[in-house]
């Protein structure tokens, strides 16, 4: 059941880039942050109402926990997951997230225990060389332009890898905090930090010209991304290891790239692919360790 959950969340996950694309035409990225986060809080209200007592109860460490997965696990590589997107594409993000899982699988190592096997360290080799690829579009190089799409995948590569606290930071408060108390606090918190960034640069008068297409993307942004598939996830994650859990975020790259391709138009480049191939060589080598 666990296992399930994981694969449901991811899938919805995956599916956040080519919406939060779509979300872009109608808002700059401070807006759709601020109006995604406000919304998604709002839905966790009812929950920490429900938990205020156990919440109470929490000890200091587990509530700097908490604080840290808020702001560095969740609103910073959501913020940069969307100016990345906003600089490069859709099909870039959802392969760039690949370094999540790598990621998870090191941290966890060194700070929750976990055994690192030589099939572990392979799949970060991977995870990071086929990040590279799609970023530069080749091997590295320090010559030419440093453009808008280098920038941009490069932000959403760091997003893979911040996204990794959230797990691994969570995964220790979370064996003695409830799932739901947990992802409800640590949205609010995420709001709170995404509204403090976004302060003085969100422009609520142009929101009513927004178009409706602009508007469902951040409902469906909040809604399934930010409020189902985290539940999910903290639920599930509870229960397994996270090095475990980080297996089944390849399904994300999945449905982001034939999302980003089909409906979006997004270009899918040999090296993409070439990289692409090795982050999903990455998580495999993951899974099997």
């Amino acid at each position: 059941m666990p296992y399930l959950l994981i694969a449901v969340s991811n899938i919805l996950g995956g599916s956040t880039y080519a919406v939060t694309t779509e979300a872009l035409k109608g808002f700059a990225e401070k807006d759709l942050m601020l109006l995604r986060m406000a919304l998604c809080a709002a839905l966790f209200v009812p929950f920490i109402w429900r938990g205020r007592r156990r919440l109470s109860s929490t000890s200091r460490g587990d509530r700097a926990r908490i604080v840290a997965v808020g702001l560095f696990g969740y609103a910073l590589p959501l913020a940069m997951g969307t100016y990345g997107v906003k600089l490069s594409s859709a099909t870039s993000a959802s392969l760039l997230v690949g370094i999540e899982p790598v990621t998870i699988v090191l941290l966890s190592a060194v700070f929750l225990g976990e055994r690192l096997t030589g099939l572990k360290i392979l799949s970060l080799v991977l995870g990071l060389t086929g990040a590279l690829l799609i970023a530069f579009q080749g091997p590295p190089t320090l010559s030419g332009a440093f453009t808008d799409r280098l920038k941009g995948d490069l932000i959403l590569a760091l997003h893979g890898g911040c996204w990794a606290l959230y797990s691994v930071l969570g995964k220790s408060a979370l064996k003695r905090v409830d799932p739901l108390d947990f992802t409800a606090v640590t949205s609010i918190i995420g709001f709170f930090g995404v509204a403090a960034w976004a302060f003085g640069g969100a422009t609520p008068s142009s929101w009513p010209a927004a178009a409706p297409a602009a508007w469902l993307a951040i409902a469906y942004l909040a809604v399934a991304g930010g409020f189902l598939a985290v539940i999910l996830w903290n639920v599930a994650l509870k229960k397994v290891e996270a090095s475990k859990v980080a297996n089944f975020i390849f399904l994300q790259p999945v449905v982001g790239v034939l999302l980003g391709v089909g409906l979006q138009g997004d270009p899918l480049t040999g090296w993409s692919l070439a990289g692409g191939g090795l982050v999903l060589g990455g998580m495999y080598a993951a899974a099997h360790s």
